[in-house]
């Protein structure tokens, strides 16, 4: 009877078996009892029923026997096996009887459905507790592992410990071991039908030491090719099921199976088996290259090649530096032949497409052997086979993406076998997000070739892209891959921007990010897209922030702050958009200097952020505030330091440097104190064949230098001046000479060093004037810096008359007439020229000015600015040439009254030195340069001013007839002298005593109510007035000359009111932001600060020692007549604006300057 068990047990289900020699006594004695083989069956289920154990094992062995020599039917062999299990169930502890109705049971397991009832009965839990009772009966855990291995479809509790309990202790029986890992290899297989079984298995195995088991397993039967084979299904199964702790790549088991691999390459299974284990641990040592090339160049099973094919991908993805390796075996050649060769093999054709993806991405040589080899055409042949299958379509698609990736030999095999087409058709036919996502990705290589962008706009891609990102927005690869097309379609592109946005792209982008707001990659290419779409393209950026999308773009950098690629992105997105609210401003500017700050080693980050920087500078005053309160100038000053050779970073952080410092005082001083000005003059060394640093440099240097003297002194100490000349005679862009001209200009503020800088400036500021002679805009800015140089220096004065800058200036008025900035900068200019000097005001004149003076009048005869100007000029030419103005001018010969304020117009000539520079004009509408004070320093002055009133009221008080006498009171150190109203601010702006007043106050000061008594008893008002320059003396009402002004000209354009008391000027002026164009222009006139310290003028020292004599002109017929005696000496004053000059009379009054009620020959 043992040589029947070992055949059933050995055997398959219902097999031959060969029962010669297996009679015994009492089955012959059973065979008289019942003499049909169905009635000796009967009769021994009857006998089990009252067995013991020890005629439990002889009767269920004679039934084996019994049902092998007869036919029962499936219904009987039901009932049986019920019963069987019924039996063992309840007497557990009979080995003999167990391992007899194993080999019974598993005779009969010939069917799926006899399966299903055998596992209803409980048969695989008979199998199992069989092999936990008695791991050491080698029989029993022979029938039992046999049994057992039927039922790897159903639950067996835990089967699978004690099968590996098994092999660890019949490791050397090859009987047991054959059984057990043939059970071991279907339990631990792939069921799609079950798929959440497969990782539970091999968990299992795994954890009751199964690898360790098998490693016995094939030290000990390693020249066994069923048992290895079925040891290799079971590493690939655990290996493939992606289990925790599963094996260790240089295990002793992968070094047995390599060793496999190499005796039995003729084994197709177990070939198969060893390759799966290498493509699932492509990292291990033991793998042997050569062996694996052999194989795959020997083989001609197609199982064989599909997995070499597998293993190579298996590497090319996770071992990347072993794709040199792959090439240089031979592998990609035999490659291609195989795809050639099975053409008709959908698994080996999308193998090969996923192995070609991964061996082109980022090699160039593989990439150019594969098309050279005509692999790109091999996989367009797969797409057209294939149509209907999206496995292949979907590696097709991604192996297209490599194999075109910079490869313009491969993009052309593209364009001239429709390969647009057939991406874009398995997508429009492709269900799976995956497709979608691997077309979007080949779609998106495709379009760095303009033709094949082209392709796929016109072929309707960008809406086939549209279409998976509404439908699949929730794949996260998908969002990537089609924000990456989307934005490849965008770039450089403006059409396919506008027909984009048209169709609604931008919020399908957003609403993909909104959706993945912790996948870096798809916030990174949605950013991208947006910073395409948006760039110079206004309403895109409007449809951005209408969606949302610009708090998306934050939310990125605020969720990824350590990847540099994401804050890239993000930042040169939000340099894009300019029309964002504070609140979101704000947010992103945070976010913006802590990427500069965090990745401060990424030279991308830093010049996008740069960018970004002045876009939000250009939103709102309130934004450069904030960035004065993050320190975002130190981010910017650290970004020049860190990277001074990389030009992007330089030209971008000099740009926001520039907008930076321009019109923020506290920017402006931080700029300086951490070192800008040295910065910009070196980026402009460093770079010096760069027009763009170049040019953001000079942007930058002007706007420091605007109201700093610091900067100023630093730009010309440090070469400054060299740098911008260099920049300009190298870089004949009309930008740039704008704005070295402008730099030029500005340093002329500065009295100490302005002679110095002209010198190598007037000449070429005027070389840039006679080239670009027809650019209104260069030419102003060449007139502004003229006009500055110019002021308050004779020295320049000569020089530029001498270097033709006259006849260039009257070119341009004439040229440009309709150029408000340019006339009034140009007027200037010739004002300042011929200042004290007939000889300049003649040649002038030569130049046929009062042509072009009365052309400007009549143009700007309601642009009262412009008007006053060339009133101004006109007066000071004639009557330094005739004595008398022109007699051809309409305006001014002769007038009702002088059309401007009487302190802009000079007196008639006198023998007597006179100031050498024009005074500075009291209303900034009227003047460009007037400058408020400092604020810090207000408080401390209008104490000074408080104190100096109670003094005043003090001495009034104590002696009210001799208070109007300016002759007796001259007034304490620093003050107006008498009430002329006048800006006088006396010696303490001079000489550092006092600060000016607050702009709030100088309405009050400037014609305030300063009352005085003329003398004769009479009390002379200045209400509402402008105040002299210097005070003086007031002999009538400023309201009888202004309604004069207006009966004869009309009311003054703009013009400020003139009542009692506090007069114009007396509210502090709000600024209002400057857009981006208007950048390094003319300050606004009611937010110009000018220069601080030009207080300090040469002309303001100036000292009259000779008298004036009262000479009243002809064009005074309405001026009143002087008061003042002829004879009186000028004596020195604390009066007006400077060092002012006051004069004995009866006139009183302190002031020595002329205010505005005094007369024009005073």
């Amino acid at each position: 009877m043992e040589d029947l068990f070992d055949q059933v047990a050995r055997g398959s289900p219902m097999q031959q078996l060969n029962l010669k020699g297996t009679d015994t006594p009492e089955y012959t004695i059973l065979c008289v009892q019942a003499p049909t083989p169905a009635q000796r069956v009967t009769l021994l289920q009857h006998r089990l029923q009252t067995s013991t154990e020890s005629s439990a094992g002889q009767n269920a062995s004679l039934l084996l026997k019994a049902c092998i020599s007869t036919q029962l039917s499936p219904d009987d062999v039901e009932e049986m096996v019920e019963n069987l299990v019924l039996i063992a169930q309840q007497h557990g502890n009979w080995p003999q009887f167990i391992r007899w109705v194993c080999a019974i049971i598993h005779y009969y397991c010939t069917d799926d459905f006899t399966l299903s009832l055998f596992s209803e009965f409980g048969v695989p839990k008979v199998a199992v507790e069989a092999l936990r009772r008695y791991p050491n009966d080698r029989k029993t855990v022979l029938a039992a592992c046999t049994l057992l291995a039927h039922f790897n479809l159903y639950d067996m509790g835990d089967g699978i410990t004690q099968l590996a309990n098994v092999l660890q202790v019949h490791c050397t029986d090859a009987t047991i071991v054959r059984v057990a890992t043939r059970a071991l290899a279907e339990f631990t297989s792939y069921f799609k039908d079950i798929p959440d079984r497969f990782l539970q298995e091999s968990q299992e195995f795994i954890d009751a030491k199964g690898v360790a088991a098998l490693e016995g397993v094939l030290h000990e039967h390693i020249s066994d090719e069923e048992i290895t084979t079925y040891t290799a299904r079971i590493m690939a199964n655990i290996t493939s099921s992606g289990a925790s702790n599963m094996v260790d790549a240089d295990s002793p088991a992968m070094m047995y199976l390599a060793d496999a691999l190499a005796r039995y390459q003729q084994s197709e299974m177990l070939c198969v088996h060893v390759l799966r284990v290498f493509s699932n641990l492509p990292r291990s040592q033991f793998i042997d290259w050569d062996c694996v090339s052999s194989l795959f160049g020997n083989t001609k099973s197609e199982l064989v090649v599909l997995e070499c094919i597998h293993f190579l991908c298996s590497v090319a993805i996770n071992v990347k530096e072993m794709k040199t390796r792959i090439y240089s075996t031979g592998c990609v050649p035999r490659v291609l032949e195989m795809m050639r060769t099975y053409q008709s093999n959908a698994a080996i054709q999308e193998e090969v497409c996923s192995l070609l993806s991964y061996l082109s991405f980022d090699s160039e040589t593989i990439t150019a052997s594969i098309t050279e080899s005509g692999g790109l055409l091999l996989v367009l042949n797969a797409m057209r086979k294939f149509s209907g299958n999206e496995d292949l379509l979907m590696s097709a698609c991604a192996a297209l993406s490599g194999l075109t990736f910079n490869n313009q030999t491969g993009q052309q095999v593209i364009v001239d076998n429709g390969g647009v087409a057939l991406i874009l058709d398995a997508m429009r036919h492709g269900k799976k997000a995956r497709l979608q996502e691997n077309g979007c990705l080949a779609i998106g290589t495709m379009c760095w070739n303009s033709d094949l962008k082209a392709d796929v706009v016109r072929l309707g891609g960008v809406h086939v892209i549209m279409k998976a990102l509404e439908e699949h927005y929730t794949s996260s690869g998908l969002v990537k891959n089609a924000c990456r097309a989307l934005a490849q379609v965008a770039f450089n592109c403006e059409r396919y921007r506008d027909e984009m946005s048209a169709k609604g792209v931008i919020p399908l982008i957003i609403r993909g990010m909104e959706q993945h707001p912790n996948y870096d990659r798809a916030q990174m290419h949605g950013c991208v897209a947006l910073s395409y779409l948006s760039w110079t393209n206004e309403d895109n950026a409007a449809q951005i922030t209408a969606n949302h999308g610009y708090k998306v773009v934050v939310d990125a950098m605020r969720n990824h702050p350590n990847n540099h690629e994401v804050q890239e992105h993000a930042c040169r997105a939000l340099a894009n958009i300019s029309n964002v609210s504070l609140y979101d401003s704000a947010a992103a500017l945070e976010q913006i200097i802590a990427a500069m700050r965090r990745h401060e080693s990424v030279s991308e980050v830093q010049e996008e952020a740069c960018r970004a920087i002045v876009t939000l500078s250009l939103v709102s005053p309130t934004n450069k505030d904030r960035l004065y309160q993050l320190n975002g100038a130190d981010a910017v000053i650290a970004a020049m330091k860190r990277f001074p050779h990389i030009q992007l970073v330089q030209q971008e952080a000099c740009n926001a440097l520039a907008h930076l410092a321009y019109e923020h005082a506290d920017l402006n001083r931080a700029v300086t104190r951490l070192g800008g000005v040295s910065l910009l003059l070196t980026a402009m060394r460093t770079h010096k064949s760069s027009p763009k640093v170049q040019l953001n440099a000079c942007g930058g240097l002007s706007a420091l230098a605007f109201d700093n003297t610091v900067a100023q002194q630093q730009i010309f100490e440090l070469g400054g001046v060299q740098c911008v000349i260099h920049a300009m005679d190298n870089f004949e862009r009309l930008r740039m000479l704008e704005l070295g001209c402008s730099v030029l200009g500005t340093l002329a503020w500065n009295t100490e060093i302005k002679e110095r800088v002209a010198v190598d400036a007037i000449p070429e500021i005027l070389k840039a004037m006679r080239t670009h002679s027809n650019n209104a805009l260069l030419q102003k800015s060449t007139c502004r810096a003229i006009s500055q140089f110019a002021f308050n220096s004779e020295n320049n004065r000569q020089l530029l008359a001498d270097a033709g800058a006259i006849p260039l200036i009257v070119n341009a008025m004439r040229m440009h007439l309709s150029t408000e900035k340019l006339i009034v900068h140009a007027l200037k200019a010739l004002t300042y020229l011929c200042w004290e000097n007939a000889q300049v005001a003649e040649t002038i004149i030569n130049e046929h000015v009062e042509e072009v003076l009365q052309r400007i009048v009549e143009h700007y005869e309601q642009t009262h600015r412009v008007f006053n100007e060339a009133v101004h000029l006109s007066k000071i030419l004639f009557r330094k040439t005739t004595g008398s103005p022109s007699p051809s001018l309409r305006i001014v010969s002769p007038p009702l009254v002088s059309p401007m304020p009487i302190q802009q117009t000079p007196g008639p000539r006198y023998d007597n030195p006179a100031p050498p520079s024009p005074p500075q004009q009291d209303d900034p509408k009227e003047h460009f340069y007037s400058a408020p004070p400092d604020g810090p320093t207000e408080d401390q002055y209008r104490e000074r001013g408080q104190q100096h009133q109670q003094q005043q009221q003090r001495q009034q008080q104590q002696n009210p007839r001799d208070f109007s006498n300016a002759d007796e009171y001259r007034g304490p150190r620093g003050g107006r002298g008498g009430g002329g109203g006048g800006r006088g601010r006396g010696a303490m702006r001079r000489r550092g005593g006092g600060p000016p007043p607050p702009r709030c106050e100088r309405g009050g000061r400037r014609g305030g109510d300063g009352s005085l008594d003329n003398g004769s008893g009479s009390l002379v008002s200045g209400r509402g007035g402008r105040g002299g320059v210097n005070g003086g003396v007031v002999e009538y009402h400023d309201e009888a000359m202004q309604e004069a002004l207006e009966a004869r000209f009309g009311p003054r354009p703009g013009g400020r009111g003139r009542g009692s008391g506090g007069g114009g000027g007396g509210g502090s002026s709000s600024a209002h932001h400057r857009d981006a164009a208007d950048l390094w222009d003319d300050p606004d006139p009611e937010t110009f600060h000018g220069n601080r310290q030009l207080g300090q003028m040469n002309w303001q020292q100036a000292e009259m020692t000779s008298a004036m004599q009262g000479d009243a002109g002809p064009n005074d017929a309405l001026e009143p007549p002087t008061h003042g005696r002829p004879d009186t000496l000028w004596q020195r004053g604390r009066g007006g604006r400077g060092r002012g000059q006051h004069y004995r009379g009866s006139g009183g009054g302190g002031g020595g300057g002329r205010g505005r009620g005094v007369p024009a020959n005073r």
